[in-house]
């Protein structure tokens, strides 16, 4: 990250919490981290995520156009947020018009260093994918973008994730978090996969956000709904964690916990986590524009059979 060592810096990253630990990861390898712009509700969790970073800097950043409950996707909703002239370079990876426009009324005095305009524009468009989805062109992982735009090495970023991997807990113990955004990316046979890894030997929490749907045949006294201090706990005290393409992933992940993920709807090159499994169905999108029901609540078919997952976990 080449700067000014005068100027004060920020990491900006205001959507959604699997963006956030994205950006957490390259920010925790650096000796000097700079601020964190992100939604205030991920601020609870991110300083103790982050608590080896005492000095931890967190800035509030709440933007109506980054939230499912969206009205209007072309409001930045700027005005709401406190403007920050202290920052002189705010940098981010997403490439989103919204994102700079917002980012230069939060930090009016900031030189705003921005990239990320192909993964932005193929995301949008067919046309602009079809190269990243016929394998063409290389599809640029968020956490090597963070980490470029860090000047941190990957592969440092992996060993650090490893590291923390090895030493997790072996407990014969699952954690399935079933945390989605959408539920177009919540695996399904959630209540098929507890009672196979119960069959061998495994004890199974099932985890979820507060306002997480269910899968189908769960009730909701099987569940754990848990945030921030709580949720690191549950993630934390398991052997394996198998999650969804989502936050929990991310989280999961960042924490070394030896975690799984299942994918159909998400172009998972884009997203996966250093050192993280991925069961992916044979239909999952390639490239950076997702499933055309992606931003939904449809239930799609096609995803991996548990056995797919159990064989996943048994490789670990």
């Amino acid at each position: 990250m080449n700067s000014s060592p005068a100027a004060r810096r920020a990491f900006f990253e205001p959507w959604s919490l699997g963006d956030v630990m994205i950006a957490a990861a390259a920010l925790r390898e650096l000796a000097q981290p700079p601020a964190l712009a992100c939604h205030s509700i991920w601020h609870p969790l991110l300083r103790r995520a982050l608590e080896e970073i005492p000095q931890l800097e967190l800035i509030s950043v709440d933007l109506p156009y980054t939230t499912r409950e969206r009205a209007n996707p072309f409001d930045t909703g700027s005005s709401a947020n406190k403007a920050h002239p202290e920052i002189g370079e705010v940098f981010s990876i997403r490439g989103d018009y919204r994102d700079f426009a917002a980012a230069r009324k939060i930090f009016p005095r900031a030189s705003i260093r921005m990239n990320g305009w192909v993964r932005f524009f193929g995301r949008k468009s067919g046309f602009v994918n079809l190269p990243y989805s016929l394998g063409l062109l290389p599809v640029e992982n968020r956490y090597r973008s963070w980490a470029r735009v860090g000047g941190v090495a990957y592969a440092t970023m992996e060993a650090s994730y490893r590291r923390r991997q090895a030493e997790a807990p072996v407990n014969r113990k699952v954690a399935i978090h079933l945390g989605a955004q959408w539920r177009s990316k919540q695996f399904p046979q959630v209540v098929d996969l507890r009672g196979a890894l119960e069959s061998q030997g495994w004890a199974v929490t099932i985890l979820a956000g507060p306002s997480d749907p269910l899968p189908l045949g769960l009730q909701e006294n099987e569940v754990l709904r848990v945030v921030d201090a709580r949720l690191i706990e549950e993630l934390r005290s398991a052997e394996q964690v198998v999650t969804n393409d989502s936050g929990p992933m991310h989280v999961a992940a960042f924490l070394g916990c030896r975690t799984t993920a299942v994918v159909r709807a998400s172009p998972i090159e884009e997203w996966a986590p250093p050192a993280t499994r991925i069961v992916r169905a044979a239909r999952t999108p390639r490239g950076y524009r997702p499933h055309r029901r992606y931003m939904s609540d449809d239930i799609l078919t096609g995803w991996p059979a548990v056995e797919e997952i159990l064989a996943h976990l048994r490789g670990r």
